[in-house]
């Protein structure tokens, strides 16, 4: 079914392993791929618990960085970015 990567501010999570298991459905994490879910987690219509936060932590992969514009909805948008991954062995990163 393919990769499920979101963002929570600069902080990106893999989410391809958890998708089938997310209680709300798939379908819900796969609509937010490539998004910011920040204020999906605050609510509404449900606030995620601290637990729900804490297992988020486990599919961390690295911090977006680079230039953002904002869109014409007014949220920004990464123009141009890296994903800076915390690999043991020199930095890597990935061009977005």
């Amino acid at each position: 079914a393919g990769a499920c990567w979101v963002r929570r501010g600069a902080r990106l999570y893999d989410l391809s392993s958890f998708v089938r298991h997310h209680p709300g459905g798939e379908q819900l994490l796969r609509a937010r791929a490539g998004q910011d879910i920040s204020a999906d987690l605050d609510g509404p219509p449900h606030r995620h618990s601290a637990n729900a936060r804490r297992w988020l932590e486990q599919y961390y992969v690295g911090e977006l960085r680079g230039e953002q514009q904002v869109s014409r909805a007014g949220a920004p948008t990464p123009t141009q970015a890296s994903v800076s991954l915390p690999l043991p062995g020199e930095p890597r990163s990935l061009a977005l």
